[in-house]
């Protein structure tokens, strides 16, 4: 081997400048800071009025608005009548008759599905 072909020891490379990370830091937190304040003071503080010197008055919309009362059923006695304006329902009238009925439902065959670890579905 010639002595020319040898390689010599490697030269250093020059540092690269990397950029100063302190300016950014701050930034992030300042910005971390004013973020908390803001949260601690709207959980903290109490609300308060924006001028309590002048109210405002909101405006009510009209609207109709019908409620069904809740009915009420009451036994009478014998000899006691109904208050006025009350619907008087016989005792003796037949009383409505609800009948539930269950179907079973028809058996099923299981289904079986075979796929490849891929999810591609084998015959």
């Amino acid at each position: 081997m010639a002595p020319a072909s040898v390689p010599g020891p490697a030269k250093p490379r020059p540092a690269v400048q990397r950029p100063n990370p302190t300016r950014l830091r701050f930034a992030l937190g300042t910005g971390g800071i004013a973020a908390l304040s803001a949260l601690l003071t709207a959980i903290v503080a109490p609300p308060s009025a924006t001028s309590p010197s002048s109210p405002v008055a909101i405006p009510v919309a009209q609207s109709t608005v019908t409620q069904q009362r809740p009915i009420q059923y009451v036994q009478l006695s014998a000899g006691e009548a109904p208050p006025p304006g009350a619907t008087v329902i016989d005792a003796k009238a037949p009383k409505p008759i609800t009948i539930v009925t269950t179907v079973p439902a028809p058996a099923q065959q299981p289904v079986v599905v075979r796929t490849t670890q891929s999810g591609t579905v084998v015959p």
